[in-house]
């Protein structure tokens, strides 16, 4: 059997190979397979039981050309290696990339190839038809661009993310930071806020669960690392790796309506600060969606919290004194160079502000709203789900 997979893509062949490779690995590596990007290199697969066997060889690497890989049979298959080869071809206006596998499963054919045809719709076509879905599809959008940024465009898009910065100058402007304070950033993306509110010579910590942000954010602060102001954490928001009562202050910008358990979150950033810390929680309002801020399918991934609903979750974990604001940002707007065009998005209605305060003394709630011990939480989860009658 030969499979065969082409596609075009309006970019040089130089670029498309780098991409290529880098995503490919990135893909392989979650489903237990490396990959070694140079002639000689190897694929290897990483079984839970054994040490990493070899599943292909790379025969020939030449970038913005092509990959020829000799894949081995399984040791069960009395076959020779076949050859999977990896072309790209110049054509008017970009690059057709073309995947071959030649002779690939013959000695898994019945005498009418039953096995064969099943194996090819069970586990390529239909994974063709699940990846181009118009759902899976646009949860993939949303994840590469917004909710777990990854790539090279994200990468360069979070490193200077000048749509951000009106919101990181209200956020700084409120809080007033000092080399007093220890603040804590949920959802740190690439370290640009981190990087404006280490100026005042605070210590910081941020978390984020992008591998690719993260390594941006440590670029970023290189500096502050290396004095030990700063710690770098990949982690879920709802699993702060922080002990308890560490941190003056904690922030979240752009973060809020992409969690998919802000109640946890927001109960561990409370357990995270020290009596009278302030918590401050940046989103976009209802207000933006469908606009550049918040385009599709972006927004219709998005919770979107009013203020009654935003207040909610910091009273319900704990914090007192908490307003919500709707600031005016367009004179930031202005200073940190955003087009003129664009000064609409930061009107007043358009920004949601939450200002909170972790009480200096416990605030006795009724039982019925103290959250379960994490210990009952967690023994809840694992209990089987009766269905209903």
């Amino acid at each position: 059997m030969d499979l065969s997979l082409s596609s075009f893509f309006p970019l040089p062949p130089s670029e498309v190979f780098s991409t290529l490779v880098e995503e490919l690995s990135r893909a392989l590596g979650g489903v237990r397979l490396t990959l070694e990007p140079k002639k000689g290199g190897r694929l290897l697969e990483t079984s839970p039981k054994g040490a990493p066997r070899e599943v292909a060889k790379i025969l020939e690497w030449d970038p913005g050309e092509g990959i020829v890989f000799e894949w081995h049979p399984p040791e069960w298959a009395r076959r020779s290696p076949t050859t999977v080869r990896v072309q790209l071809v110049p054509e008017r206006g970009g690059t057709r990339v073309t995947i071959e596998h030649r002779g690939f499963g013959e000695d898994l054919l019945t005498e009418k190839g039953e096995e064969l045809v099943g194996w090819f719709a069970s586990e390529v076509a239909s994974t063709l038809f699940q990846a181009t879905s118009p759902d899976r599809l646009a949860d993939w959008v949303t994840d590469r661009q917004a909710r777990r940024p990854s790539g090279r465009a994200s990468r360069e898009a979070y490193r200077d993310p000048i749509y951000h910065r009106p919101n990181f100058a209200a956020l700084l402007e409120g809080l007033k930071l000092t080399k007093e304070d220890d603040l804590l950033e949920v959802g740190c993306g690439g370290g640009a806020f981190l990087h404006d509110a280490l100026q005042s010579g605070c210590r910081a910590a941020g978390i984020d669960h992008s591998l690719d942000l993260l390594h941006v954010a440590e670029e970023q602060n290189q500096e502050a690392i290396s004095e030990e102001r700063l710690t770098l954490v990949r982690s879920e928001a709802d699993q702060v790796p922080f002990e308890a009562a560490r941190f003056t202050c904690a922030v979240m910008t752009g973060v809020l309506g992409f969690l998919p358990n802000a109640p946890e979150t927001f109960r561990e950033i409370f357990r995270t600060l020290r009596p009278g810390g302030r918590l401050a929680v940046f989103d976009g309002s209802k207000a933006m969606r469908g606009t550049p801020a918040a385009p599709e399918p972006i927004a219709s991934r998005v919770h979107w919290y009013n203020d009654r609903e935003m207040a909610a979750l910091a009273k319900g974990a704990g914090f007192t004194e908490v307003r919500v604001e709707h600031p005016d940002l367009r004179k930031f707007a202005k200073l940190s160079g955003v087009p003129e065009e664009a000064f609409e998005l930061f009107k007043g209605r358009a920004c949601q502000l939450l200002w909170a305060v972790k009480p200096l003394k416990p605030v006795s709630r009724p039982r019925s709203a103290r959250p379960a011990p994490r210990s009952s939480r967690r023994a809840r989860a694992r209990a089987p789900v009766r269905a209903r009658r």
